[in-house]
């Protein structure tokens, strides 16, 4: 058996976050407050110990100190589908709207010094949790597989859920090389990523090929939750600090990590298939500078490239029946045809010391080109967005104790589906079916940060 996504039927597969549905791809663009209210930069100027999830080398700038996070994601889908016969267009949805959810992003971290330029550290991070939900999505359904139709096909609904999460575990060490020349250190860090992962995801509309022929098809309901998949990668990192401080520059690599799935698909509640599938995180490059050019005032860039289209491609979930099964379903086989392209994602980010060693206020910009295009666009899992625009404050309470909030709003971006969708494709076969789909997404995102450094 090989189960096939057919006119309009929604992709029932969401693989973090996202990011999940983050909105750099599947990654959040910032890690922390203080980088969510700049933009996302903080290869060169991070100054807490969320840098181990970016730039290790960054948590030489401190003694010790210790940070806790959330970020609350809000986002917004909406799909529009249509699906042209000889008969004519026939609108199936207009402007429908994914249920609302939140979806929070916890950090934590502490690093501290501890001999001479060494420094040691641990983070916790989401790296994605999110999920996405869809009711009364409208399709025609075939009342009889084996007959072609004498009437019009029966109007249906049908929904679909998804959850995942996606958290890791990152030790770190680094060094600080010391008055190398006046007025300039270099630090170099490296941090092991130990991700855990968990996904679940039903769908009550799968459509798979049917004998009789005649274009439309009976709904299925698909279930599938896995167990903890572990995957592990690493991060380095170096820092530069140049004119006393005054201006930094830093550069991260982050290597691939890959995530084994293994779980139980049911099909419409009669048979269960013991499930794996294979999904990875990419490799990603980075590269940033921080400028202070009057004593207040800080300027941020930075460029991202990540390698999405190695890990994002085709992800095909297989299995073998668990017990009897009628000639024809003993196998398993779901391809989710992703199709993703490579990213590169440029932030910029100011800080301004608006009351000294006090108020800081912070605003930034971050553009990421949506990775998925109308090839391998769907609707749980679209990461359609790609210009954000943020604003925060860091306010110190007491010496030592700082507490950081920063607001994030995604701009909303639509993708329309192309002839190569997999789902404008008949179940089984690459002959066109006539459905289209545009699906938009926006999001907003509260950071909330508290750190002492002592």
């Amino acid at each position: 058996m090989k189960p096939r996504l057919a006119p309009s039927l929604t992709l029932a597969f969401l693989l973090c976050s996202g990011t999940a549905l983050a909105t750099n791809g599947m990654n959040p663009i910032s890690f922390g407050a203080r980088s969510a209210g700049m933009g996302g930069t903080d290869v060169a100027v991070a100054t807490d110990s969320n840098a181990m999830n970016t730039n290790p080398a960054g948590i030489t700038q401190f003694d010790h100190r210790a940070d806790l996070g959330v970020s609350l994601l809000m986002p917004k889908l909406t799909l529009d589908d249509q699906v042209t016969t000889p008969a004519g267009t026939m609108k199936l949805n207009e402007g429908l709207e994914s249920e609302s959810k939140m979806f929070p992003l916890i950090s934590a971290g502490y690093a501290q010094n501890v001999w001479k330029g060494l420094s040691l550290g641990l983070g916790f991070y989401v790296q994605g949790g999110m999920g996405a939900e869809f009711k009364g999505v409208n399709t025609f359904v075939d009342d009889d597989p084996t007959t072609p139709l004498a009437t019009n096909p029966t109007p249906s609904t049908y929904e679909t859920m998804s959850e995942v999460s996606y958290f890791k575990f990152t030790p770190a060490v680094a060094y600080r090389f010391e008055d190398i020349a006046k007025g300039f250190d270099l630090s170099v860090g490296v941090s092991l990523n130990v991700g855990m992962a968990n996904m679940k995801f039903k769908h009550s509309g799968f459509q798979f090929p049917e004998p009789d022929g005649d274009g439309v098809y009976q709904a299925h309901t698909i279930d599938f939750e896995s167990d903890t998949a572990i995957g592990y990668a690493v991060r380095t990192g170096v820092l530069a600090s140049l004119m006393d401080g005054d201006l930094k520059v830093g550069v991260s690599y982050q290597s691939k990590a890959v995530l084994d799935f293994e779980g139980t698909t049911a099909m419409d509640q009669q048979l269960k298939y013991a499930t794996t599938a294979e999904f990875g995180w990419p490799q990603e490059f980075a590269g940033g500078v921080g400028v202070r050019t009057i004593k207040p005032l800080l300027l941020a860039a930075e460029v991202r490239w990540v390698n999405w289209s190695d890990t994002v491609d085709t992800v095909t979930f297989e299995g073998d029946v668990e017990g009897q099964a009628p000639p024809g379903y003993e196998k398993l086989n779901m391809p989710f045809k992703m199709k993703w392209s490579d990213q590169v994602v440029i932030a910029v980010g100011a800080e301004v010391e608006a009351l000294p060693d006090r108020l800081r206020v912070r605003a930034g910009y971050n553009h990421g080109n949506s990775p998925v295009d109308g090839e391998g666009i769907n609707t749980l899992f679209p990461p359609t967005v790609e210009d954000h625009i943020t604003g925060g404050l860091g306010v110190t309470i007491v010496d030592g104790l700082t507490v950081d909030g920063a607001v994030e709003f995604g701009l909303e971006n639509k993708v329309t589906s192309n002839e190569q969708n997999q789902m404008a494709m008949q179940p089984g076969t690459t002959n066109p079916n006539g459905y289209q789909m545009e699906v938009g997404m926006k999001q907003t995102t509260i950071h909330l940060g508290v750190g002492y450094q002592f």
